[in-house]
């Protein structure tokens, strides 16, 4: 069966609204994403009362019941499934991303399906096709600010290549649907479980791109396992600056594909960064395309989602962060139908060369003027963003070939930046990674240029939050290739 949150996200401690998929007996797990690859179970859940789902106790678990008919909804419309209000049964809810898992019983409460089993078992889930069919991703805001880090989960990305009922933004060759500029907030798929139109991602096929676990919930384990600690919140927190206040924190994250986004989010921003905070990006075709959310009020609830343009005129996001999609490039492989299926062409080996390796964001990864390190795992792209044709200031520590062949046919780049914020004295930095496939490679323990990229993402995010280096040298990465001058492949260094 199917859910959605009536929000995407809710403040730790309190309740939250789900939409369940009408005429289904079932029962809710809630899971968070922790250390693990697998999401870990967090414990029951307490019910709100009345609604229309009726819920009753059974063998020790509750069990919904919902009305009505299953009938389907267009791409723009809410859905109008029947809502249950339920928080985790725990007062010890921390900020963080969350999964909550429906799955169906029967008249005695015993799970009918695999999934269910394992829910019911509080054993961990992997939050990958099919299972995720049945998940809904909820992000838990903290009560009360709690580190140094805003996490921005891009949930406007989810539902804008979300094409479950009938159409998003771009057109769906495998369920034949027409690009809209219009989608619905509230149905399936924010982040999980959502209907795609795209090839499986050759480097990575146990999770579909633009869903949660392709990106996210990689470099949230990441986190954690650094010790480095965030607070939590969506795009629409950020458009509405209520329950985010930016000045709060000494940065903000950026993770995996960030594009869609709305003035208010990019104004917050800018001042964000003009009153000190630093922007850390490790994100692609990052605020490349403007939205709306239709007439909702700024403090309301959104139902729907306009994409106002293919682009920011001018592509003026690159005055914010420096670059934009506009002078990179994206590859997404090649479809063809062979014998009743598709197939799908892997991209070029592409890295990126190294061009002012004494940069503090290379400290202690041995790299050199001249290297270049991720073109064997395919860090650059799908999608990559590059820097405009006229200087706007930043500084490029490393860069790409041009991308001949790719949409947009530019040059990928990665490096730091500080606005021309009105002459802001004591502004912010801006480091971007230009690259959705940064936690993929990240987290890829095969990856032979893992070491580098982790070593790079701990330089800047401890620095952007004040925190010392930690540095030890390591010898097990390859580089993909040295300057003819040397005779011997350098050494990297890592963090612990």
């Amino acid at each position: 069966m199917q859910i959605y949150p009536t929000r995407p996200g809710f403040t730790a401690g309190e309740s939250f609204e789900l939409a369940v998929q009408p005429e289904c007996r079932f029962c809710v797990a809630i899971y968070h994403q922790g250390n693990e690859e697998t999401l870990t179970s967090v414990g029951g859940i307490a019910v709100q009362p009345g609604g229309p789902v009726h819920a009753e106790l059974k063998n020790g678990k509750i069990m919904f019941r919902s009305p009505g008919g299953a009938t389907r909804r267009r791409h723009d419309e809410d859905w109008g499934w029947p809502v249950i209000t339920i928080r985790p049964h725990t007062d010890a809810l921390e900020t963080g991303a969350y999964v909550a898992i429906a799955y169906e019983v029967d008249a005695n409460g015993a799970p009918r399906t695999d999934l269910g089993r394992r829910a019911a078992a509080h054993k961990p889930i992997f939050a990958g096709p099919p299972d995720s069919d049945s998940m809904a991703l909820v992000i838990v805001r903290p009560r009360a600010p709690s580190a140094h880090i805003a996490y921005i989960v891009p949930v406007n990305t989810y539902h804008a290549y979300n094409s479950t009922g009938g159409g998003c933004y771009y057109g769906d060759p495998i369920h034949r649907t027409q690009p809209r500029t219009t989608v619905s907030l509230l149905r399936p798929g924010g982040g999980l479980g959502a209907q795609l139109g795209e090839p499986t991602d050759p480097y990575d096929p146990r999770s579909p791109r633009q869903q949660f676990t392709h990106w996210d919930a990689k470099f949230i384990r990441w986190l954690r396992a650094e010790g480095i600690a965030c607070d939590f919140y969506t795009d629409h927190d950020l458009h509405r600056g209520t329950d985010l206040v930016l000045k709060n924190y000494r940065c903000m994250l950026s993770v995996g594909h960030h594009e869609y986004w709305s003035v208010q989010m990019r104004e917050r921003v800018r001042k964000f960064i003009a009153q000190g905070g630093n922007l850390a990006i490790f994100s692609g075709n990052t605020c490349f395309r403007p939205v709306d959310y239709g007439d909702a009020p700024i403090d309301g609830d959104y139902k729907t989602m306009v994409r106002l343009g293919a682009q920011w005129p001018g592509h003026d996001e690159s005055d914010l962060i420096g670059l934009s999609y506009a002078y990179g490039g994206g590859k997404y492989g090649v479809w063809k139908r062979l014998r009743g299926g598709w197939v799908q062409r892997e991209r070029e080996a592409i890295g990126y060369a190294v061009r002012q390796a004494d940069h503090w964001v290379f400290a202690g990864t041995g790299l050199v003027d001249g290297q270049t390190f991720g073109a064997r795992d395919r860090l650059v792209g799908y999608e990559v963003d590059g820097v405009p044709p006229v200087s706007n200031g930043f500084t490029t520590l490393a860069d790409t070939p041009v991308l001949t062949g790719w949409d947009m046919g530019g040059k990928g780049a990665m490096g730091v930046f500080q606005p021309d914020l009105d002459g802001a004295p004591d502004a912010g930095l801006v480091f971007n990674g230009g690259t959705t496939d940064w936690a993929r490679v990240l987290m890829d323990s095969e990856a032979e240029s893992r070491v580098i990229v982790d070593q790079i993402t701990r330089n800047v995010l401890r620095r952007f939050i004040g925190w010392p280096k930690r540095v030890i040298e390591r010898d097990d990465v390859m580089l993909d290739e040295a300057p003819a001058s040397n005779d011997e492949p350098a050494k990297a260094a890592a963090a612990v």
